[in-house]
């Protein structure tokens, strides 16, 4: 019986043979490679995190907004504020008749405080793109009507931004929200 690759009892290869391993300038190489690659696509996948973080504010946003003209299509007084910050809040006004006296309590599971849109999105920040390219502040105050109608919203699309990455969307009269809206006229 003839053996191609005879072994030392010990395991090791037989004198003279090719040894197995990497030579210190093989291992300089493949860490400079990959050196470079983290270098290509750490910065992809920083875009990549941040416009998922744009797309989920927005992504709620429009949620809580349906919610709320849910709410006032059932009869409920639902307003919501949009803040400078792009944070928001739903709130709900009922009129107590024998006190006479609206109160006004806040949905928390349909709003979004600034505390929690810096632990979503580190570094965002929201703007109102209007007719004309001009930019002003976020903050409005969305009142939904009976019939499902939308009053008082930013004119124009509202915009989050983190480092380079924008998702944006527009809110119409008819309460619809159009995500990543042409600025084409």
């Amino acid at each position: 019986m003839r053996c191609n690759e005879c072994r030392a009892p010990s395991g090791h290869a037989p004198r003279g043979g090719a040894q197995a391993g990497f030579t210190l300038l093989e291992l300089l190489i493949t860490v400079v490679v990959m050196g470079v690659l983290a270098a290509i696509a750490v910065p992809s996948f920083e875009a990549l995190v941040q416009g998922q973080h744009n797309s989920d504010i927005t992504s709620q946003f429009a949620q809580d907004l349906a919610w709320a003209q849910g709410e006032a299509l059932t009869g409920h007084t639902v307003q919501m504020t949009l803040a400078a910050d792009g944070s928001w809040s739903v709130t709900e006004l009922s009129y107590d008749s024998s006190t006479q006296k609206t109160t006004t309590s806040v949905v928390s599971g349909h709003s979004l405080t600034p505390t929690q849109l810096q632990s979503d999105a580190p570094g965002v920040s929201c703007t109102v793109v209007g007719t004309g390219g001009k930019t002003g502040s976020c903050a409005a105050t969305l009142s939904f009507s009976s019939t499902g109608i939308v009053s008082g919203g930013p004119v124009g699309v509202v915009e989050y931004t983190t480092g380079t990455t924008t998702s944006s969307f527009q809110v119409f009269a008819s309460g619809s929200l159009v995500p990543n809206p042409s600025y084409a006229s």
